[in-house]
């Protein structure tokens, strides 16, 4: 096989993605109005419900990434597709608080189970891929987000149980196609003895750019939930509709899909480093953040969100690539978990300050904080980019020997 040619399985586990993601959005933006108008719970409550789902999510990418090491990250995604469909199918059959509560809270869990074995089969089956194997993943996902955040409020106008039934057949899809596009396991780098104790990771050459690299993606995340978060709060209050604001968020699915030749051309032309498409990406989203200061026309918010996409396009595919090449043999699980729970940790921790500082500033500072929390991230890929650098000379000094 060339390496230009896609495998056959990337394209196999990319088309499920798909549909997965495609039943996860049917769900994930209907939550917090399923507790509220629903079930009858404050908007308190239903946010301490996310929260705790996101911590839950954030545990299971650090464990799934770990256990992925040692027992396979096929066994540990059919576990989280299993575990998953089962609490969705739960929830969907008996859409009530004692059961929805508990069920959602796992269900963050269990979901951290696909994502980052997932990403490390990307990394274990097509590794001369690079970073195009987690760009495929990345633009069908968020094709699929697109297509299941339109349809998920015609589905909830029948019935909120078809949300949750609809959400647990996808990953049931998904379960199918997993077992039938890798049959056997794939063969598994064995972790050397000395790093079966998970303090090995801080002691390994590349600890210090992974260390930069998840605080990078975890301040990243930090600034860029103030758009999912925030943003809307802001745009209500200027008088903007929600379907305007949710226009955006269409936009950004089409942005993805169909600016892949422009972000493509800027990587092959000038990003063509890891480092440069973090710099790029982090001074992209600073500039979406303009959109917040003062009472802007809603043009402003268009050409805020096509920024913040286009950073995003950089960004988002380059972190997992750059934690495979950071990965020493037997810890490619372990880099991904570690990213990827960083990531989620941003989600949790952005919105949190985000609804203190607007709180207090009443909206007016929200900008400010992004571009602290975007600054924090830039500081932190250039510390990334040195030590990448001087990974890169070990590497290649231990190879002319």
């Amino acid at each position: 096989m060339r390496k230009s040619e896609i495998p056959r399985t990337i394209k196999i586990l990319v088309a499920g993605g798909f549909i997965n993601s495609l039943g996860n959005a049917l769900m994930w933006p209907l939550n917090s109005l399923f507790m509220h108008n629903v079930l009858g719970r404050t908007l308190t409550e239903a946010g301490i419900i996310i929260a705790l789902q996101s911590g839950m999510n954030l545990l299971g990418q650090f464990v799934s990434g770990f256990l992925a090491d040692f027992l396979g990250a096929r066994k540990m995604m059919l576990l989280g597709l299993t575990g998953s469909a089962l609490i969705m199918t739960l929830i969907g059959l008996f859409p009530i608080w004692p059961v929805y509560a508990p069920g959602i809270i796992l269900f963050g869990l269990m979901n951290g189970f696909v994502l980052v074995p997932l990403n490390t089969l990307v990394q274990t089956i097509w590794p001369q891929g690079g970073r195009r194997g987690f760009n495929y993943l990345y633009v069908f996902n968020n094709a699929g987000n697109a297509v299941g955040t339109a349809l998920g409020g015609l589905v909830a106008q029948i019935s909120f149980r078809w949300v949750f039934l609809g959400n647990s057949v996808s990953f049931i899809i998904y379960f199918i196609v997993v077992v039938f596009a890798i049959r056997a396991p794939v063969k598994v780098q064995k972790m050397p003895e000395k790093h079966k104790d998970l303090s090995a990771v801080l002691h390994a050459p590349g600890s210090p750019a992974l260390l930069a690299l998840g605080m990078g993606i975890l301040f990243v995340w930090g600034g860029y939930s103030q758009w999912t978060t925030i943003v809307p709060v802001i745009m209500t209050r200027q008088g903007f509709s929600l379907p305007l604001y949710s226009f955006l968020w269409t936009l950004n699915g089409i942005f993805i899909v169909t600016l892949q030749p422009l972000t493509n051309w800027i990587i092959r032309v000038w990003a063509c480093s890891f480092r440069r498409q973090f710099y790029l990406a982090c001074l992209l989203i600073a500039c979406s953040f303009l959109a917040l200061r003062g009472n802007l026309p809603y043009a402003a918010y268009l050409l805020g969100m096509l920024s913040l996409t286009l950073g995003e396009m950089l960004i988002l595919p380059a972190v997992p690539a750059a934690a495979a090449f950071l990965a020493p043999q037997g810890w490619a699980g372990t880099y991904q978990g570690i990213v990827g729970g960083a990531g989620s940790g941003g989600r949790i921790l952005g919105p949190v300050l985000g609804g203190i500082v607007f709180d207090r500033s009443h909206g007016s500072q929200i900008w400010l904080l992004a571009l602290v929390f975007v600054s924090a991230g830039l500081l932190a890929f250039i510390f990334y980019g040195l030590s990448e650098n001087r990974l890169r000379r070990t590497r290649d000094s231990s190879l002319n020997i």
